[in-house]
C-alpha cells in the first residue's frame, strides 16, 4: 500500500511541479523576448541572435525556477490530497502525514541533481555566450548585418550608413547610402544594391556596390562632382574583438571561484550551491503549510507559499551581498538563511503534530 501510495504522489507532485515550471518559465521567456525584440527593432540586436540569447537566457532563469516550482508543486499536490479528504483516506490506511516525505524527498533528489548541474556549469556557460554574442554582434552590426531601415555609423570610415533593405543574413543589400567627411571634403555615395564580400585579409571586409552615383565636394561649396558607376567597392577594415574578459561571477566556472577565493568568489559559490539546497528547505515546510481543511480553498495556500518563497530567496540574495562586501563572515556565509528556515519548518511541523496529538487525547478522554 506504501508503495502505491509513494508512486502516485511522486507522480502527482511531478507533473504539478513541471506545469508551474512551464508557466513560470513562459511568462519569463515572454517578458525577455519582448525585451530582445525590442533591440532587434532599433537596430542594437542583429535579428537572428534574438533566439539564441533567448535560449541562453533561459538556461540561467531555470536555476531560480526549479526550486520555487517544486516547492509550489508539492504544496499544490498535498493541499488537494487534503481538499479531496484524500490525506483521511491514507491516514485511515495507517500511513501517516510524515511518510509523505519520503516521495517528496524523491522528487527533490531528481530536481536538486538538474538543478546542480544548471547552477554549477550550465548556467555559467550560457553567461560567457551571451557576452560574447552581443560582443560579436556588436561587430557585426558595425561592419556587416547592418539593420534595414536604420542610419549605423561606421567609425574606422567616419562614415553614415543607411540601407532600406537587408538580407536575412546581411550579405545583400538594397537602397543604399554612405556619407563620409575627410580634410573639409564630403563624400556621398548612393547605389540600388550591394553585396559583403569577405577580403583577403580576416580582418577585412569588401562592400560592392551596384549602380550608383558618387558625389564629391568641398564642404560649404554648391560644386559637386557626380560619378556614376556599375559598380563600386568599399573596403571595411574590421577590428574582431578579442574573446571578452567575463567580469561578472555569474559567468565564472567553478574551478575558477576556487582558484581565488576571495569575498566574492566565496559568496558566489555559496549561491550556487544555495540553489539545490533550498529545494529540500522547501520542502519541508510545503507539508505543514500545505494542510488545509477540506472545504478551505487554495488561495490563502498559494498566497502563502509564494510570501515565504520570496522571503526565502530575497534573503539569501541580501546574504550573498553581505558576504560579498565582507559585512558577514564567509563561514557563515548564506548559511544562516537555510538554518533559519529550516527552524520555521521544524515549528510549523512540531505545531502541526501537537494539534494532532491533543485532538487525539480529547477524543480518548471522552470516549
Amino acid at each position: 500500500m506504501k508503495r502505491v501510495f509513494h508512486r502516485y504522489l511522486f507522480r502527482e507532485a511531478s507533473i504539478t511541479t513541471g506545469a508551474v515550471t512551464l508557466t513560470l518559465l513562459f511568462i519569463l521567456i515572454a517578458t525577455r523576448f519582448a525585451r530582445y525584440i525590442g533591440q532587434a527593432a532599433s537596430g542594437q540586436l542583429p535579428r537572428q541572435l534574438v533566439f539564441q540569447l533567448l535560449g541562453l537566457s533561459t538556461l540561467n532563469y531555470l536555476v531560480i525556477l526549479i526550486p520555487g516550482s517544486v516547492f509550489i508543486g508539492a504544496i499544490l499536490t498535498l493541499g488537494r490530497l487534503y481538499r479531496d479528504n484524500e490525506m483521511s483516506a491514507i491516514s485511515a490506511c495507517g500511513i501517516s502525514p510524515i511518510q509523505t516525505f519520503r516521495p517528496l524527498l524523491t522528487l527533490g533528489f531528481v530536481f536538486a541533481a538538474i538543478t546542480t548541474i544548471l547552477s554549477f556549469w550550465v548556467a555559467p556557460w550560457s553567461v560567457r555566450e551571451s557576452v560574447q554574442l552581443r560582443a560579436e554582434s556588436n561587430q557585426l552590426t558595425r561592419y556587416g548585418l547592418f539593420q534595414g531601415g536604420h542610419f549605423h555609423q561606421i567609425p574606422g570610415l567616419h562614415a553614415t550608413f543607411y540601407a532600406a533593405y537587408t538580407s536575412p543574413h546581411g550579405r545583400h543589400i538594397r537602397g543604399v547610402f554612405i556619407e563620409s567627411q575627410k580634410n573639409r571634403r564630403i563624400n556621398v555615395i548612393t547605389a540600388q544594391s550591394g553585396v559583403f564580400i569577405k577580403g583577403l585579409e580576416t580582418d577585412s571586409r569588401t562592400l560592392v556596390l551596384e549602380h550608383g552615383y558618387r558625389y564629391q565636394g568641398e564642404i560649404d561649396s554648391t560644386h559637386f562632382d557626380r560619378i556614376r558607376f556599375a559598380q563600386y567597392g568599399v573596403n571595411l577594415k574590421i577590428a574582431h574583438p578579442e574573446r571578452p574578459i567575463i567580469r561578472s561571477r555569474d559567468g565564472q566556472t567553478m574551478n575558477a571561484l576556487f582558484a581565488k577565493p576571495t569575498l566574492r568568489n566565496q559568496a558566489e559559490v555559496q549561491w550556487r550551491i544555495s540553489a539545490p539546497l533550498s529545494i529540500f528547505v522547501l520542502i519541508l515546510i510545503a507539508l505543514p503549510l500545505s494542510r488545509t481543511a477540506p472545504r478551505q480553498g487554495r488561495a490563502w495556500t498559494i498566497f502563502a507559499a509564494i510570501l515565504f518563497y520570496l522571503l526565502y530567496s530575497n534573503l539569501l540574495g541580501i546574504a550573498r551581498v553581505w558576504v560579498a562586501h565582507g559585512l558577514v563572515a564567509p563561514q557563515v556565509g548564506i548559511w544562516w538563511v537555510h538554518a533559519l528556515f529550516l527552524l520555521i519548518g521544524g515549528i510549523l511541523l512540531a505545531r502541526l503534530y501537537e494539534v494532532n496529538f491533543r485532538f487525539w487525547k480529547n477524543s480518548s478522554q471522552t470516549a
